[in-house]
């Protein structure tokens, strides 16, 4: 290495997103080997992360982080990750869930992460923060305006909405149909673009910007995906010999953002005062 070559220019080694997930308790050799191999199998998150985790340059430094809705915990640990100097908390109302998580945290070393079992409604609770990252939650709220204007109420000033939802129509190559309202918990099956930015608007946040994301590769190959799995656990070992071929297909996507059609929104939205 040249000495005069600055430490933080250096690539980081490569790590395939949700590697931890690996060492949840009661997985097979087989599985943990694919999972160490290929990150964690779940199509629609990897997607739904190449769009989310770029964003993250655009927030500085936040010194208070939550993941609201945190599931498994990925795209928490991957904030952890980013920004190493932060508070990162993931919430979830899934109390096994959340003790699997703060057990792998502690076995990779993640020490400024932590996971709550907490109903979100509750969130200034645990005080405020500079980011909070939403991830297909609000198509699971009725009240989505409550939603973001509680959002707003638990963001410092200055602080960043960083949210993920599905559009309300998927868009394939031209042909349109309504987003899928057969997923657990769905209360609509997404937003426009308009309708989403309005909602943030309304709700006290200035929108930064609201962008498409799941271009069409993207979506055939999450629509396949779906047709496996039933967006459930089933067909575990037929799903496990086409998620590298469904993620080749989806590669494809990396190539291009879409402008002006997609089958999701990835907004970024700003408490001012």
């Amino acid at each position: 290495m040249n000495p005069s070559t600055p430490q933080n220019s250096l690539r980081k080694p490569f790590r395939p997103l949700g590697v931890e997930v690996a060492l949840t308790p009661g997985l097979s050799r087989f599985e943990r080997w694919y999972i160490r191999c290929l990150g964690v199998p779940i199509l629609g998150l990897r997607i739904r992360a190449r769009a989310i985790l770029p964003v993250l340059e655009e927030v500085g430094q936040p010194r208070r982080i939550v993941d609201v809705g945190s599931g498994r915990g990925v795209m928490t640990m991957a904030c952890a990750r980013r920004f190493p100097q932060a508070e990162v908390i993931g919430v979830d109302l899934l109390a096994a869930q959340n003790e699997i998580n703060n057990q792998i945290a502690r076995q990779i070393g993640l020490s400024n992460v932590r996971f709550e079992t907490w109903d979100a409604r509750r969130l200034p609770e645990l005080g405020s923060f500079d980011l909070i990252l939403s991830t297909d939650t609000l198509e699971h709220i009725e009240d989505d305006l409550s939603a973001v204007r509680l959002f707003y109420r638990a963001l410092n000033p200055g602080g960043y909405l960083l949210v993920h939802v599905p559009h309300l129509t998927r868009n394939l190559f031209g042909w349109h149909r309504e987003n899928w309202m057969d997923i657990e918990g769905h209360v609509r099956p997404g937003y426009t673009r308009q309708g989403l930015t309005r909602l943030l608007t309304e709700g006290g946040l200035r929108v930064i910007h609201c962008l498409y994301n799941y271009n069409s590769w993207e979506t055939l190959a999450n629509d396949i995906s779906k047709l496996i799995t039933g967006g459930k656990e089933r067909n575990k070992t037929l799903y496990a010999l086409a998620f590298p071929l469904l993620m080749g297909l989806a590669g494809i996507g990396a190539l291009y953002r879409p402008k002006g059609d997609g089958s999701g929104l990835v907004a970024l939205a700003r408490r001012e005062g």
